[in-house]
This record gives structure tokens, sequence and C-alpha cells, in this order.
């Protein structure tokens, strides 16, 4: 590879868009020696002071990269031995044909024009194709003003849950923090990323999620949950039996068939209570109920009616679920 094309890989990396193998190909070439760590330190800083003009909006970056890589092939059929300061220029001009690229694509495409949501409290928002994005508290959705594009693409921050319009044609694409995504083509999940892991949950359709970029991902169908786990890279798939991660979004908690274990470690979560169950046998019990966002201990004290069992509160958040003698 040239020295551009580890340029090229340098932007990327800064841009959020490298992928494992391409990062262990910038990695090898700048172990390589310190002329090359030096000229991707300047590169960095010319990156730094121009990132401001583009960062907002999300150019074909790929393409332009090969319109560079083609014009510096050409240029180099007459060898020359570059210093740094001529590396420097020419990185500097990838840079800047980048920024050119993203500035007139952001004069010609004004319906293209990225709009933010930023959630101070739980709330929706319509996009213009139909599909309708809910955003927890704190959470922050980019998307086009127009999705008129052959793929319909978004970027979120924190957790939302997304009904998104059918539409065959034009898969729909949430692009996550850590550089992951989820494509659809119209079906009703949830994205929630934490510092320690990103879940998808489907609640009906099918989704692929690819927690890292580069990786095929996993398909997802209703009832189906993936957890990533950022700091050992595994994937965890499995079967759910309650929608309760949503009740942020549904308003409460509903209960289907749903075994005490999992009844108490919901209400835990909702609640922010700590729940003890000393009733032997009865972890598997199944608990029906319908959505409800009653006081804890209005909840509590169905769920000790229906499965005959008593409730003691130990603490100002603790409680203890006892059989009955």
């Amino acid at each position: 590879m040239k020295e551009i094309e580890y340029i090229l890989l340098l932007q990327k990396q800064l841009n959020g868009e490298l992928g494992p193998e391409e990062s262990a190909l910038l990695e090898q070439w700048l172990n390589a020696s310190e002329e090359n760590q030096m000229l991707a330190t300047q590169v960095k800083q010319i990156w730094t002071k121009t990132a401001g003009y583009g960062k907002s909006f999300q150019p074909d970056l790929e393409r332009d990269f090969q319109k560079v890589q083609a014009r510096i092939r050409a240029e180099n059929q007459v060898p020359m031995r570059a210093t740094i300061s001529r590396k420097l220029v020419r990185a500097a001009a990838v840079i800047a044909l980048l920024i050119t690229s993203v500035w007139g694509w952001t004069l010609y495409s004004d319906s293209n024009a990225l709009q933010t949501f930023a959630a101070a409290e739980t709330g929706s928002i319509q996009l213009n194709d139909g599909s309708t994005v809910w955003l927890r508290k704190g959470s922050q959705l980019q998307y086009p003003a127009s999705l008129t594009a052959d793929t319909r693409e978004v970027r979120l921050q924190g957790e939302g849950f997304f009904q998104i319009k059918h539409d065959p044609s034009r898969p729909f694409i949430v692009h996550l923090e850590n550089g992951g995504a989820v494509q659809v083509l119209g079906t009703e999940f949830d994205v929630s990323q934490e510092p320690q892991k990103t879940t998808v949950l489907v609640q009906s359709g099918k989704v692929r999620f690819s927690p890292q970029a580069g990786l095929e991902g996993l398909v997802l169908t209703a009832g189906h949950k993936a957890e990533f786990d950022h700091e050992s890279d595994k994937i965890v798939h499995s079967l759910t039996n309650t929608l309760n991660d949503l009740a942020w979004q549904r308003g409460g908690l509903e209960f289907i068939n749903t075994p005490l274990k999992q009844v108490v470690k919901d209400l835990e979560k909702y609640y922010s209570v700590t729940i003890t169950l000393e009733a032997p046998g009865m972890e598997d019990v199944p608990h029906s109920a319908p959505l409800t966002n009653q006081p804890i201990e209005k909840v509590l004290e169905s769920l000790a009616l229906t499965h005959q069992i008593t409730v003691e509160k130990t603490g100002e958040t603790q409680y203890r679920l006892k059989a009955q003698k």
C-alpha cells in the first residue's frame, strides 16, 4: 500500500468508520517507523482544525477516497522520493478535497441536511417517511430532513424505540455510537446503548444487528434480544419472555405468563427498588397482569393477592416477598 492509502485509513479512523482489518493494517504501518508516526500526528492535527466543516453531514467518503487514490496513482507514475513535508502537503490535499466535497454536498443538498432531535424528556418524533422514533430522556437522533435516498439512514445516541414504515426498496439503517448498525425493512425494535453494552430487542418484524463496523451481524426476529459486550466483543442472543425492557416507551409494565423471578427483576429495574423473593418453589410460577404504572406498593399488593404471598417493606426502597405459612 502507498503512503496516501494509509492516510485514507487514518481519515476513516478519525471519522469512526475503520473496520477491524483496516485497523490492523494501520497499526502495522504506524509501528513500522517513527516517520510514519510523525506523518500520522500531522494529519490528525490538520483534521482537528478542519473537521468542523463537515462533521454534521454524511458524505460518501469511500467514493471520495477512490477519486483521490486514482489521482495520486496517476501522479506516482513518475518515481520520486517524498519527504515528510511533501507527504504532508499530499495529506492536506486529500483532506482539503474531502472538505470541499462535503461543503459542496451541503450547499446543493439542503433537503438532506442533518436535523438533530435531543430528548430533554422521553418523547417521540415522526420522520417524513412515516416512521416514528421514541427517544428515552437524554438520548439524541440525527436524521436527514428528507428521507429520499435509496437507504434511509439515521444516527442514534442513547436509547430509542423505532417503528419503521415498511419499504422493501429502501432499507432503514440506524448507525450506533460505537460504529455498529441495525438494518431493517419494516419493524418495531429497541436499541439501548450503554458504556458497557449495546442491546437490541425486536418487538415485531426482523432486523440485522451488526455491533461493529465490518461485521456481517446477527438476524433477530420478534421476541428475540441480542446483547453485545463492548469489553469482550461477545454477543449473546436470547429469547425474551417479557417486553418490559420497553416499559419506558410503553408507559408501564405488563406480564404475560412471566415467571415470578423475572417479574421481580422487571419490577426492580422499573421502580429502582430491591425485592427479595423468599418463596421456595415459586420462582418459576407464571404471573400475568395488564399494563400498569401504579405505585410499587399497589403492584406488590396485587401480586401478593394473586399468589397468596405476603409483602414486607424492609427499607425505604427494599421489599420482601414471603410465602404464607
